[in-house]
């Protein structure tokens, strides 16, 4: 059984909460329904895979937003299983789905490049 490293700064923990408060329908409404189709998410081997994996539990939005590396978004996975009881994937499922994570949303240079590592 793998250990998940600690990888989840506050504001991540604040960016995934965000996205479950802003999937959750506002108080008092009635027949208020969010649907979401494989074709929210870019196109690529691997996009239906991913979208009933992960739309199960929260919307497209929160995937949208993300940017990580193979191996964060494996160790990701893990952590949703151990710590929010997502259901284990299938090998051949995960190794699918995490290619295409990786590949349509690889990590994000924040901020301006800095000139002087030219």
């Amino acid at each position: 059984r793998r250990t998940v490293p600690k990888l989840f700064s506050p504001l991540m923990l604040a960016a995934a909460l965000g996205g479950w408060l802003c999937a959750s329908p506002p108080a008092g409404a009635q027949g208020y329904e969010v649907v979401e189709t494989p074709e929210d998410l870019p196109e690529g081997k691997g996009r239906d895979e991913t979208f009933y994996a992960c739309a199960a539990c929260h919307g497209t939005a929160l995937i949208k937003a993300q940017g990580m590396t193979r191996e964060r978004w494996d160790a990701t996975i893990d952590w949703m299983i151990e710590r929010h009881g997502m259901p284990e994937i299938d090998a051949e499922d995960r190794k699918l789905i995490v290619g295409y994570l990786a590949q349509t949303f690889p990590p994000r240079q924040r901020g301006r490049a800095n000139p002087f590592l030219k």
